[in-house]
């Protein structure tokens, strides 16, 4: 039985490397099968190695005479050097704890101390190159622009998929957002919200929602009486609430808990 030996590395040519220096001879030499391709994660979560099985190759012996049965290596026994190998450390820019400490809880991770310093383009360069990776592991393809407004890190993805992407009422766009920022500032001391769009999704979602908040405060001022809009995100309420401030004839208010808290638009009581 021809003996082999177990490899792991981050790739198959990585482990097939390893296995050239252990035995001194060329890669192109090595015959083996792979185990596991191994998968580079999102996020750092899922990172595993790649495992190949080695064939041994019949090496000769320099001293036959000094050779015994306890240096050669059992027919059939597969060594593993996954002990030796030190774990892979995530692609991403925060670690796997972190990561999941953030999708658990909400929240974007503290990160260093704020600066008033003007946004570098090496930072401008990480974020896009962030974005880009977050993008691509989602299985979509697109051009990736950033830049900087007065008050954000605009991040603005065109892909065929854009739908997908920004998926029922943002939500999708919505969550991919958050990650980039919980990434982002756990490495650079930004001091602006990275805001993410596709195909200017955003822009249609705000005149949309001032749309439909200007209708609902007409028929409540109509109808003189409270109406109520849908359920929507705390961003979208805002909108509405910063839409109607100027209007006398209505005020705002949000009522109900979680993904049911909604808008309340009800006629001023100084009207006839």
């Amino acid at each position: 039985m021809t003996a082999e030996r177990e490899f792991n590395a981050s790739n198959v040519e990585e482990a097939i490397e390893k296995a050239s220096v252990e035995f001194g001879v060329a890669s192109d030499e090595i015959r083996y099968r792979i185990l596991d391709k191994g998968s580079e994660g999102f996020l750092g979560i899922g990172v595993r190695d790649a495992r190949v099985l080695v064939e041994v190759p019949d090496l000769p012996s320099d001293n036959p005479a000094e050779e015994t049965p306890e240096d050669q290596e059992p027919p059939g026994n597969v060594v593993s050097n996954e002990a030796e190998d030190p774990p892979n450390e995530p692609s991403g820019i925060f670690g796997p704890q972190d990561e999941l400490s953030a999708l658990e809880t909400g929240e974007v991770p503290e990160g260093p101390e704020i600066t008033e310093d003007p946004i570098s383009d090496e930072t401008l360069e990480e974020v896009r190159s962030l974005a880009t990776s977050f993008v691509s592991a989602m299985g979509f393809e697109g051009r990736v622009d950033v830049y900087e407004t007065s008050d954000a890190i605009a991040v603005d993805v065109a892909s065929d998929h854009a739908a997908l992407l920004i998926g029922q009422k943002g939500e999708t766009l919505d969550s991919l957002q958050h990650l980039l920022n919980c990434a982002a500032y756990q490495q650079t001391p930004l001091r602006k919200r990275i805001t993410l769009d596709s195909e200017g999704y955003r822009q249609r979602r705000v005149e949309a929602l001032q749309g439909m908040a200007h209708r609902t405060a007409r028929k409540a001022v109509r109808e003189n009486r409270e109406t109520h809009l849908p359920p929507m995100a705390s961003t979208e309420r805002r909108i509405v609430h910063l839409y109607l401030e100027s209007d006398e004839k209505v005020s705002t208010y949000s009522e109900g808990s979680g993904d049911q808290r909604r808008v309340v638009i009800s006629p001023s009581t100084d009207q006839p």
